[in-house]
């Protein structure tokens, strides 16, 4: 009772849009609403597989099981494009031209110079050497005790470009979600259309954990050897909090 009493509340991200249009037409959505293509494929591989009267009958894994990957893929929020956006680049790796809809500010797409990131880098063989901006109507309010991490969307399928990380915090105000990308494609005219995917948003505790990094005792060799024995069956034991048996390996 007392627990629960004490429970502390989950903190809340605040997004608003200041064009009250683009928060109805494409707003910023939980990761667990988003599934890329490739993944859908891998889904629908491993249903196939395990139709098959020979499945699980020796050790097996799939990209549809790594709970790395689909735990990733459905924590945190997704920020979509809201307006078609092209981008033509000409090989020179230094200049671009844009075109859009709807400007924001009077530009949808800004740009820093090579010598504010590229050029410590020795220049960028594979992308544009200068960073592209793309300007959003979208703001946040982090919640004080966290940082709001900004950076690519989990295995996107997209590859033209590459969202750049960096954190929001409550310290600089108002967070101004305006996109800074890696552009991949040197030659050529690319369309992001609306509703592209564009940056995967995860909340970070500014709380200092501490850590060890030393030999494993015989405990936790133990507990190694129990988890791959489980994780090699076809069916992992009950998930649920009180029942799994990884809950009851580390009380």
């Amino acid at each position: 009772m007392l627990r629960k009493l004490f429970k502390r509340k989950p903190p809340t991200v605040e997004f608003f849009s200041l064009l009250p249009e683009v928060a109805d037409i494409q707003p910023i959505i939980p990761a667990s609403q988003y599934k890329p293509k490739w993944w859908n494929n891998a889904q629908k591989e491993f249903v196939s597989m395990a139709k098959n009267k020979d499945f699980g009958k020796t050790a097996f894994t799939h990209t549809a099981k790594c709970p790395g990957i689909f735990n990733l893929l459905r924590h945190g929020w997704i920020m979509k494009t809201w307006q078609d956006i092209t981008i033509k680049t000409n090989g020179d790796k230094q200049t671009f031209e844009w075109t859009s809809a709807k400007k924001i500010d009077e530009e949808s797409v800004g740009f820093n110079t090579n010598d504010q990131l590229s050029d410590y880098f020795g220049g960028w063989d594979d992308a544009l050497n200068c960073v592209l901006k793309i300007h959003t109507p979208w703001r946040c309010i982090v919640p004080k005790g966290y940082y709001l991490l900004e950076g690519p969307v989990p295995y996107s399928d997209n590859t033209h470009f590459t969202t750049l990380p960096g954190f929001f915090s409550q310290e600089y105000g108002v967070a101004q979600m305006n996109v800074q990308l890696k552009w991949n494609t040197l030659n050529d005219e690319i369309l992001i259309p609306a509703g592209t995917p564009i940056a995967h948003y995860m909340l970070v505790s500014k709380d200092q954990y501490k850590m060890t990094a030393k030999a494993a005792t015989q405990e936790q060799k133990y507990l190694d050897t129990i988890t791959n024995i489980e994780i090699q069956k076809r069916f992992v034991s009950n998930k649920a909090e009180s029942k799994c048996i990884f809950a009851k390996m580390f009380k």
